[in-house]
């Protein structure tokens, strides 16, 4: 099961990273491009700011969601590493399901969003993408970050309380460079 859990994840992981790359280039050739045309030609693309915007948001939400694989969220480890074996596991374990809990909330008020915005039809003023589209990233970024919480709080469960204390952020940021997940 926990390898299953690590391959989907690892899957997810590549993707979100792809996207990230392909949605910050794409922001910035835009930008550069529109800058040029702008400054060089007196002519600027009309629709580039609007869609560098969404690119950029969508690229940043992706980052966020990979940031849960990598746990490059901030946490407050070393008071928890203090903490008896037991109790470490215990109030991760909790910290985690905290966590867990408010990325389903912004999952499921993302969907409400991505709902209303569908039922209303509206559309942004440059590029005339329905709303709609554009905060589908809310969901699915959500959703993949709920997922990666996940792993991790069954991850946890299955380690035991004397390993979990041992290991630190330092240890798994190491671990996640050496096999090529963060640079």
């Amino acid at each position: 099961m926990r390898e299953t859990l690590e391959k989907i994840d690892r899957v997810l992981g590549a993707v979100d990273k792809t996207l990230m790359v392909i949605l910050a280039s794409s922001a910035t050739i835009l930008a550069f491009v529109n800058v040029v045309a702008r400054y060089v030609f007196n002519a600027s693309i009309v629709w580039a700011g609007e869609l560098t915007t969404y690119l950029f948001i969508w690229m940043t939400l992706f980052g966020a969601s990979y940031g849960f694989e990598v746990d490059m969220h901030m946490s407050f480890n070393a008071l928890v590493k203090a903490l008896p074996a037991k109790l470490c596991k215990a109030v991760t374990i909790l910290s985690r399901l905290i966590v867990l809990f408010f990325l389903v909330m912004l999952a499921y008020l993302g969907v409400q969003l991505v709902k209303f915005d569908y039922m209303t039809g509206q559309v942004s003023i440059d590029l005339q993408i329905p709303f709609w589209i554009i905060y589908l990233v809310v969901p699915i970024t959500m959703i993949t970050a709920t997922w990666r919480v996940f792993v991790k709080i069954v991850d946890i469960i299955l380690t035991p309380a004397s390993e979990l204390k041992k290991m630190g952020i330092d240890a798994e940021l190491e671990e996640k460079e050496k096999e090529g997940l963060i640079e």
